[in-house]
């Protein structure tokens, strides 16, 4: 029996949920739900998808829904997991997870209290590179790790869409939980620093430095600096270094590039390329294995609520030592 789902919130992310759900056999998207009723019903139509709310309240109290896609602002994810669980939906919601640790606590335990699965939508543990980086880790391969650096840096426009959010919890997170994943560790104190070369709400240069207790050290950089024209919209780095080896990743040098008259361009191969009309890579994988979990009643393993809420408590101190310009202990 196919696993039905809604999404709710069904901006460009979203909507990548719905396309992605829509190509896996075993799931059928059966409703969508956005704040804004025209946005809900025009990509329920695009879709065929026969229902559509302006109220995820009245898309969690379907009563043939058994899971939910989470992919509100960032801001805006505790009021949807208190409705599906309480209507004893499972849920998968988008990173980060909550924008302060107390909202990340009590959707943890929200989902518990109910009995419903709670996943994380931290997609790189299921991009495959990234996934192949933690398995030679577990099987000591690569041996102990001493030092993890991380960037994440984005295009300018970039910023001009997601500015509400701070560079930590908009992209950094990502890296935080790589951070996290590799270290197998508790971050004991951090320090960052950020700058706002260009004027808005949110800063667009960002450096932090996390300690755990097993000695390792994680440097995350993230900057909303790319021109755009560049050609480069997500310029990643991962380098690893252990006691016996490096291990790296550039995005940026994706082995895919394309030249046209209008210039340079990496198109995404690994997170949600669209090949033969269907949403594939990570994004596909992810969800995937959401819904098989649901399918079976099995708390996701790959990545639990425990583990985002981890990531939210380094996410904020991150920020706060960043603005207070200091070192902040966890």
């Amino acid at each position: 029996m196919a696993v039905r789902v809604g999404v709710i919130g069904v901006g460009l992310w979203g909507t990548m949920h719905v396309e992605a759900y829509q190509g896996l056999p075993h799931v059928e998207v059966v409703a969508v739900a956005d704040a804004d009723a025209r946005v809900a019903e025009r990509v329920a139509a695009t879709h065929g998808i026969s229902r559509w709310f302006a109220d995820h309240r009245e898309l969690c109290a379907l009563q043939n829904l058994d899971a939910v896609s989470i992919v509100t602002p960032e801001a805006e994810h505790l009021g949807p997991v208190l409705a599906a669980a309480q209507a004893g939906k499972h849920i998968l919601v988008e990173k980060p997870m909550a924008s302060t640790v107390a909202d990340a606590v009590a959707i943890v335990n929200t989902a518990r209290q109910a009995d419903v699965l709670l996943m994380p939508g931290h997609i790189l543990r299921f991009e495959d590179r990234y996934a192949v980086v933690h398995e030679k880790l577990a099987s000591g391969d690569l041996g102990r790790v001493v030092t993890i650096q991380a960037r994440r840096n984005r295009t300018k426009l970039t910023r001009r869409k997601y500015a509400r959010a701070h560079p930590v919890f908009a992209v950094a997170v990502h890296d935080i939980d790589l951070l996290l994943w590799y270290s197998g560790a508790h971050a004991t104190r951090v320090r960052a620093w950020q700058r706002n070369i260009t004027g808005g709400p949110t800063p667009d240069v960002f450096w932090g430095v996390v300690e755990f207790d097993n000695g390792i050290l994680g440097i995350l950089e993230s900057t909303w600096l790319t021109p755009d024209a560049a050609g480069i919209p997500s310029d990643d780095v991962l380098h690893l270094i252990t006691e016996r080896g490096v291990a790296s990743l550039d995005f940026s040098r994706d082995g895919l590039s394309v030249w046209t008259e209008s210039g340079y361009t990496i198109p995404d191969v690994t997170i949600a390329p669209r090949i033969r009309g269907r949403i594939a890579g990570a994004l596909a994988s992810e969800l995937s294995y959401f819904a098989a979990c649901a399918q079976t009643r099995q708390q996701p393993q790959v990545v639990r609520g425990e583990d985002a809420v981890e990531g939210i408590r380094v996410a904020a101190a991150l920020v706060e030592s960043a603005e207070k310009g200091k070192e902040i202990g966890l």
